[in-house]
């Protein structure tokens, strides 16, 4: 009985020598990227001019890290998976998101959640995926985040992350900028992910700059007040941009439901705040399909389904038409949503 009692407290020893490690580790290697960050631009040859009159398409698509095919579910939801099944299976999603941007052909191109150097994605670099696939298109990326190693949960760690927002152009890009959003700042900000936006610049045939923005808000927290402040930033820097005459898209993950029922109950489909918008900004948001799926459980006819992909624009921007590509959940917990629209003179 001595003996075994000594066995237990040596590895309670060991144990906590391991925790305190880690403890250590996730404080030392806690960090926020800096905000109004530039951002490289990576010009195609022949960028086109963008022009008042013209009718272009944009995307907005969450790829979901390429690690969500329809049948999967995700612990952070209550399902079962951790990490994508395999770096084939990334792979695979990544093939089938880049099929619906080559099909849909779109002048305009946002795309979140896409990982670098992430074991949740067996360290795929998509950003380099998408880009080599698409070389008529200049491209920015930002860091949406870049994680210590989350040992969490214990017997299969989701491990480092480090992904971001991806925008690609046929139209030339003077200029980008990542602006951090507000987290949460107590022993929560180590398990929630830092948060920004993006802002592209693009001249216009008439002088002014057309602003893309491309934005994925936080997803689990349950601070209103976060929440809150996140979407508040936005909406001032977009505010501030329009207020100057010039043209605002911002197309992304709000995690807020844009359009259809709401589900309160959950953190990532609460009623989106149109009422705290600029007067000179609106939302539009497809009504045709949903554009994301629970992972509680595979998707099938007890998913629960929302709109929180869409776009705000400015009143100087006359949109054609906005509908959600439904592809029933393929390659993602998301169906990427498109907009034509034109720049008024």
């Amino acid at each position: 009985m001595k003996k075994l009692i000594l066995i237990s407290l040596g590895a309670l020893a060991v144990l906590s020598v391991v925790v305190g490690a880690y403890v250590i580790y996730a404080y030392c290697q806690y960090h926020r990227i800096p905000d109004r960050q530039p951002l490289s631009v990576k010009q195609t040859a022949s960028p086109e001019q963008v022009t008042t009159g013209k009718t272009y398409k944009m995307m907005t698509f969450n790829i979901g890290y390429a690690a969500y095919p329809a049948d999967y579910s995700f612990f952070m939801d209550g399902g079962k998976e951790v990490r994508a099944r395999s770096k084939a299976d990334v792979l695979a999603n990544l093939k089938e998101s880049n099929r619906l941007i080559a099909a849909e052909n779109p002048d305009f191109v946002n795309l979140q959640e896409v990982d670098y150097e992430g074991d949740r994605s067996f360290k795929v670099d998509e950003p380099a995926y998408f880009t080599s696939r698409n070389p008529n298109y200049t491209s920015v990326f930002a860091n949406n985040y870049d994680s210590a190693y989350l040992f969490y949960p214990i017997t299969e760690p989701i491990g480092k992350a480090k992904s971001g927002l991806l925008t690609l152009s046929k139209g030339e890009v003077k200029g980008a900028t990542r602006f951090s959003l507000p987290i949460e700042t107590n022993i929560k900000k180590f398990f929630d992910l830092d948060r920004a936006f993006s802002v592209s610049e693009l001249p216009v045939s008439n002088g002014k700059t057309l602003y893309l923005y491309n934005v994925h808000m936080s997803a689990f927290i349950k601070d209103q007040v976060i929440q809150k402040a996140q979407l508040t930033k936005l909406f001032g820097h977009m505010a501030a941009q329009a207020k100057s005459g010039d043209y605002v898209i911002c197309g992304g993950d709000y995690n807020h439901v844009l359009s259809g029922q709401a589900h309160p109950e959950l953190t990532w489909m609460k009623p989106f705040p149109t009422a705290d918008l600029a007067d000179s900004l609106r939302v539009v948001a497809p009504t045709n399909a949903p554009s994301v799926r629970s992972n509680d459980i595979a998707y099938g006819e007890h998913s629960t389904l929302g709109v929180i992909d869409g776009f705000l624009v400015t009143d100087n921007i006359k949109a054609l038409s906005i509908q959600t590509v439904q592809n029933n959940f393929k390659s993602s917990d998301h169906n990427p949503v498109t907009m034509t629209f034109e720049l008024l003179p």
